[in-house]
């Protein structure tokens, strides 16, 4: 009895053992038929279409102020009255009278230019008639000779020349002291500060304020090498300037002689037509480069590791070197290549050349070319 029993136990627990690794070996089986069977991955691509597409740069910058111009008079005296425009913040014409200095004493010294002018003019026609009556007697003494230099009286007509010469040069520097008591600018600018105050004296050379040209205004920004070198020639590049209301057209003016040292950005500088933003604004630069033909616009999805794309043709992914020609807002422009059954949007792990997948084409994808 206790050998049956000892056999009986034993066949049962074989019976256990190969009964649970039965589930396993199955199991197995299973998974190795499933692995073969895998479904291919799934992968999104869009058909581009080639055409003309223009680089547009993208910029942040500020609006500045070229040069400011210093407020000083060329005439010392008391300030009778101010314009409005001259105060700070105020807007004046160009010719404007901004401020006027008191004229009489600068009235009276042009009468007295004049004066001495008359008087210099009499003292020539004295010395002229006083020629004229010596060479007279000197003929009738000496006839047929020559009439001396000195009996003729040349030096001191020469002199009296000079004497006239030099009254009517001061008269003239009177005049232009009397009109420069009124302040004006030949531009039409900004008033950013201001001294001068109503009776207050103001010196020759003295400065009492500062103001900017509103053509002075520009705006500046920054650009890497490179993208300068995308957009050649810049100077005369069309561009549009924001600032948190209002979009402004203008032109690429002029581009920094040298890159930052710090940086080794260039610098471009716009002229912003009509009425400019406000100096000191921070505003957003959008500049039209040249127009590749011949180019796809591909989304940013569609760029692979090295500037690579994949695209799929007969079902398996092949892999495609772009040749970038500049980037935009709107997308990446590349050099027009077959595309095969199109360009695979997103990243495939891992993905390999010669990979069978499957197809899927994607809802606007942005394929179309940005005409100019």
């Amino acid at each position: 009895m206790g050998t049956t029993q000892v056999v009986v136990v034993v066949t049962l627990v074989l019976l256990a053992l190969l009964y649970a690794r039965a589930p396993d070996d199955n199991g197995d089986a299973q998974r190795r038929i499933g692995a073969a069977e895998s479904p291919k991955p799934l992968v999104n691509v869009f058909q581009p279409v080639a055409g003309a597409n223009r680089l547009t740069v993208t910029a942040t910058g500020s609006v500045d102020v070229r040069n400011h111009v210093v407020l000083t008079p060329q005439v010392t005296g008391r300030v009778v009255s101010i314009a409005p425009s001259l105060r700070v913040g105020g807007t004046f014409a160009a010719g404007e009278q901004l401020l006027a200095i008191d004229r009489r004493d600068f009235e009276l010294a042009a009468d007295a230019a004049q004066a001495d002018v008359a008087t210099a003019e009499s003292d020539l026609l004295l010395e002229q008639a006083k020629s004229d009556a010596a060479r007279a007697n000197y003929d009738l003494l000496h006839p047929d000779q020559d009439v001396p230099a000195l009996v003729a009286r040349v030096p001191q007509i020469a002199q009296a020349e000079a004497r006239l010469a030099a009254a009517r040069a001061r008269q003239r520097v009177a005049a232009l002291d009397l009109e420069r008591t009124s302040f004006s600018l030949p531009f039409a600018g900004t008033v950013t500060r201001t001294s001068a105050e109503v009776g207050q004296l103001l010196a020759r050379g003295q400065s009492f304020g500062e103001v900017f040209a509103l053509d002075a205004i520009e705006v500046v920004a920054p650009v890497s090498a490179d993208t300068l070198k995308r957009l050649e020639p810049a100077i005369g590049r069309r561009a549009r300037v924001s600032d948190s209301h209002r979009t402004f057209d203008a032109v690429v003016e002029k581009v920094s002689a040298e890159l930052d040292g710090r940086t080794r950005f260039a610098t471009l500088y716009l002229k912003v037509t009509g009425e400019p933003p406000v100096p000191g604004t921070f505003v957003d630069i959008e500049i039209d480069g040249p127009v590749f033909a011949d180019t796809f616009l591909l989304p940013e999805a569609a760029e692979q590791v090295n500037n690579r794309v994949w695209m799929v043709a007969d079902g398996e992914l092949r892999g495609v070197e772009a040749r970038t020609l500049g980037r935009t807002a709107d997308g990446w422009i590349v050099a027009a290549f077959d595309p095969g059954d199109g360009v695979v949007l997103g990243a495939v792990p891992g993905a390999q050349q010669g990979q069978a997948v499957q197809v899927a084409h994607a809802k606007g994808a942005g394929v179309h070319p940005r005409a100019p």
